[in-house]
């Protein structure tokens, strides 16, 4: 969901995200400690508090993370978390905090722990986690740099009615996700009949065509509802959704997203579809800065989930699985990285043409990890001079 930001508080305090009405427009807000702040647009409506060992439980489950380098440094990027609950279920960040490396807690043995707040897809009260992982909880390397280990996870009790949504493992050691492509009648009929998803060359914000990728966009929706629903994934009866920064102005500023213009009565026909995680792009994130507390991360749009595929390529649908034909993937290896104390950086993450304010993702060999990576190249700068593929546009 494209939760705005925010105030200045930390991401220990009480909670996350929401929307108010203000003057026409839907600003997004961030975690908040006080009823209200002047310097904010509005009041959230969600919100995730600490966990409290009063009211928490332990669980055992999986997570998948990238190890990623930024102008601040670097850290592990949680992309989902796992646990079997009534089945297994799959738990997507909307929040993170940075993590936090303890070398030879046994001999040769490594940890790393970090919060991250999760919920399902229109929830107003999300979850902390509290995750710990192990370097000798390596489970299943991805080709694109991510890894997954085993985690404990400190949480609140009913986890379950937490949960984005179910998954299901797969024999190559990866999870299909239970997502939607959600569109209007006259294309669903045509991916019914085709058994394909075409990818679509406009960027997450739905404004400029992108020239070297496609993607194939799904989400955590069931289905599309309401306005709300529409912002969730970017999109907009009014053609535009507000933001405000976070920032040490007395008076955070408001942004003016332009969307792709669209109503709920377009997108009525909702295709369930099966989709590996190594298929889907890692979202672009947010850091807001520490104005008085810890510095956090908000990942943009944690209910929208691209394949990303060469141009004219397609997703195909074989019993409600999504695959990929080889050869037909299109992986970078960054994300964006925005900066939401301006508006300029705020809205960076939705056009995607950033190539400055951007994080790596660390391309590991066949016996590397984060661990070990992290103690090889302590205090190397992992940024200065890095070359990359990026993302094109069309000519305007």
């Amino acid at each position: 969901m494209p939760f705005m930001i925010s105030d200045p508080f930390s991401i220990a305090d009480v909670g996350k995200g929401g929307w108010s009405q203000l003057g026409g427009v839907i600003p997004y807000i961030g975690s908040m400690k006080i009823t209200f702040d002047a310097r904010l647009a509005g009041l959230p409506v969600r919100t995730a508090d600490d966990v409290r060992l009063g009211d928490s439980a332990s669980y055992d489950g999986l997570i998948k993370v990238y190890l990623g380098h930024g102008k601040v440094g670097s850290l592990l990027l949680p992309q989902q978390v796992f646990v079997a609950l009534g089945g297994l279920r799959f738990y997507q960040p909307s929040f993170f905090g940075p993590s936090t490396m303890t070398f030879d807690i046994e001999p040769g043995v490594h940890r790393a722990t970090f919060n991250v707040d999760v919920g399902d897809p229109r929830t107003t009260r999300a979850a902390r986690l509290m995750v710990a992982i192990r370097s000798d909880g390596l489970v299943h390397r991805y080709a694109d740099g991510a890894q997954l280990y085993r985690c404990r996870i400190l949480a609140p009790r009913r986890l379950l009615q937490h949960a984005t949504g179910r998954a299901f493992p797969r024999q190559d050691g990866d999870f299909d996700l239970q997502l939607f492509h959600v569109t209007n009648p006259v294309a669903f009929r045509a991916i019914q009949k085709s058994r394909e998803i075409w990818g679509s060359q406009w960027n997450l914000q739905g404004t400029r065509r992108l020239a070297n990728v496609a993607y194939a966009y799904l989400t955590s929706l069931d289905t599309v509802r309401s306005e709300e629903d529409l912002r969730r994934i970017a999109m907009s009866s009014g053609g535009s959704i507000g933001f405000q920064t976070t920032s040490y102005m007395a008076r955070e500023e408001v942004l003016d997203l332009q969307v792709y213009r669209e109503s709920t009565t377009g997108r009525t026909a909702s295709l369930a579809v099966q989709v590996p995680t190594a298929a889907l792009a890692p979202p672009h994130l947010l850091l807001h800065p520490p104005v008085a507390g810890p510095a956090y991360y908000e990942v943009v749009g944690p209910e929208i989930f691209r394949v990303g595929l060469r141009p004219g390529a397609v997703v195909s649908l074989e019993e409600g699985k999504a695959v990929v034909a080889s050869g037909d993937e299109r992986r970078f290896t960054y994300l964006v990285l925005g900066d939401p104390s301006t508006v300029a950086g705020l809205a960076a993450p939705y056009d995607e043409a950033d190539v400055e304010g951007v994080m790596h993702l660390q391309q590991f060999g066949a016996d590397d990890d984060p661990f070990g990576f992290w103690q090889a190249n302590a205090n190397r700068d992992l940024m200065t001079g890095r070359k990359f593929d990026a993302r094109s546009f069309q000519p305007i």
